[in-house]
């Protein structure tokens, strides 16, 4: 008898088959719809999941726009704990927002937005330096990140506008900084404006400390308050007022070297302009001139002379011969400028970092009560992304029914659309006195082992439709659309095997409880 089974399984599990395994391939073409669903709405939940914790979106920014005693009432209010316990947000931060001109490879001046951080150490700032953010290996070491930071954070688009691509990205940036008089000191200065409205700007080497695929609020650069205090403080002289400084910026060499140059060809060429009656020396000035170094490998060498007496020509002829030898993206002239510390000016705006945006609408009408009107862009996205994952789980649960509803059917339909055909040899099985029992066990076993095929191939198929989505360039920056492996597909697998082996022992349950006679006869 057991031979007799196995012979008769696998001689009616080529019929249930169908002809060149139709039914196999019909199974697996509504798995594959299934899982490639599943996944789809899988991969948006996590693209939303990451947004929504995405310190861009949970982080507000506050425009004043009321007086200045309401707005720093308002101000002062939000560092109340009970205010933070209540509209749930952890840091409330005074940033400041301004306009600068900046310069690349050529002499068009272009006028770039930034903001500026109180706290260079945030989350948001965390984001921003984010591995799917930075542009690949244009990052400075985040050790040398601090609220004393000069050099910038800059776009990728505005590095474009500038001039550079992504294969030629600079070390250093020109921030134009007004410096009227500065030709006198043997300086090449950028003149704007006539007449009385003239003014000199030289051209000074800010670090690029990262190139970014994007920054809150579509500005272009970006760094610490430390940079605007030093440049915006009323009634003292800034550090990029070359004529103010000149002891100190004119009698120093200091200069950038890329790797690309190396101290090798760059201490050969100061060798042979430099006189041996000076007594210069290389040396590595990493340290000292940390406050300006770059993302881009390479070094800060300084050339000290032994008389630093020497009239300022002397050291201005050594570095134009410099600067004109070498490609300026590859040495570059830095200064260690001269700080100071200052109390932070009033901020332009206020930033703050929600933990969740449940409370937002409670917030918005808490700051109206104090004449603050929120930008509520961000809320409102937020908001949108809510609805979307809620949306994303129903049609990932609606189509896991609709597909369980699909097999089910094709299987009774298959199964009922079979037995006619083969309810007489059934008949005879029964008259010979084989249990009725062993005949479902054997469909329910043909079915089962003709489902997980499906299931295997339909996996299989949109796997690889996922794996190729990436190569073909089709993914929402850096997520991919379809994302199978997850506990929805494990659900969804298990719920499909179970109701096979319920539907097909119900359904075969149903027909083989008629007589031998009535199957054999084709009786009602």
């Amino acid at each position: 008898m057991k031979q007799y089974l196995k012979l008769l399984m696998a001689r009616e599990a080529k019929e249930v088959l169908g002809k060149r395994g139709t039914n196999l391939w019909l199974l697996t073409i509504v798995l594959v719809a299934t899982f490639a669903s599943i996944a789809f709405s899988e991969g948006s939940m996590i693209y939303l999941r990451d947004k929504m914790e995405d310190p861009f979106t949970n982080w507000v920014s506050i425009v004043k726009s009321t007086d200045d005693e309401r707005f720093n009432d308002f101000r002062d209010s939000l560092y109340l704990d009970e205010n933070k316990k209540r509209f749930d947000y952890q840091n409330v931060l005074m940033d400041q927002y301004t306009n600068y001109n900046i310069t690349g490879t050529g002499e068009k001046v272009q006028y770039f937005s930034a903001r500026f951080f109180e706290n260079i150490k945030t989350p948001l700032v965390s984001a921003i330096l984010a591995e799917s953010n930075v542009v690949e290996g244009c990052e400075v070491d985040t050790t040398l990140l601090d609220d004393k930071t000069l050099g910038f954070i800059i776009t990728m688009d505005a590095i474009k506008r500038i001039g550079y691509d992504e294969e030629h990205l600079p070390a250093y940036i020109n921030y134009l900084a007004v410096n009227d008089g500065a030709d006198s000191l043997g300086l090449k200065v950028v003149t704007q404006g006539e007449g009385e409205n003239r003014s000199d700007f030289y051209p000074v080497a800010i670090p690029v400390l990262a190139v970014v695929k994007k920054l809150p609020n579509n500005v272009d650069m970006m760094s610490a308050n430390f940079f605007y205090e030093q440049q915006h403080y009323n009634d003292h002289t800034h550090p990029f007022d070359f004529k103010e400084h000149e002891p100190e910026y004119l009698h120093q060499l200091a200069f950038y070297v890329s790797e690309k140059v190396g101290k090798e060809n760059f201490e050969q060429f100061i060798k042979k302009i430099v006189p041996d009656s000076l007594q210069a020396t290389l040396l590595n000035a990493n340290d000292y001139y940390s406050s300006v170094k770059s993302w881009k490998p390479g070094n800060i060498w300084k050339i000290e002379i032994g008389d630093e007496r020497m009239p300022r020509k002397v050291f201005q002829d050594i570095a134009n011969q410099i600067e004109e030898h070498f490609n300026i993206e590859d040495v570059r002239r830095v200064h260690k400028l001269v700080t100071e510390e200052h109390p932070s000016p009033r901020s332009s705006f206020l930033s703050v970092e929600f933990n969740s945006l449940n409370h937002i609408r409670e917030f918005e009408t808490f700051a109206k009560r104090h004449g603050i009107q929120l930008e509520m862009e961000q809320v409102h996205s937020k908001e949108n992304f809510n609805a979307v994952t809620v949306m994303a789980a129903i049609l990932s649960g609606a189509m896991v029914i609709f597909s369980l509803v699909c097999i089910i059917m094709f299987l009774v339909n298959m199964l009922q659309s079979y037995f006619q055909k083969v309810k007489r040899n059934i008949g005879t099985f029964k008259a010979f006195g084989m249990n009725a029992n062993e005949l479902i066990h054997i469909y329910v076993l043909i079915l089962v082992m003709i489902v997980c095929s499906a299931v295997v191939l339909a996996l299989l198929i949109t796997w690889c439709i996922q794996g190729l989505l990436p190569i073909v360039g089709v993914e929402k920056e850096g997520f991919n659309y379809l994302s199978l492996w997850n506990t929805t597909t494990y659900v969804a697998t298990a719920i499909v095997v179970v109701s096979t082996i319920f539907t097909v022992s119900i359904v075969m349950s149903r027909m083989l409880s008629k007589t031998p006679g009535d199957l054999i006869y084709d009786r009602d």
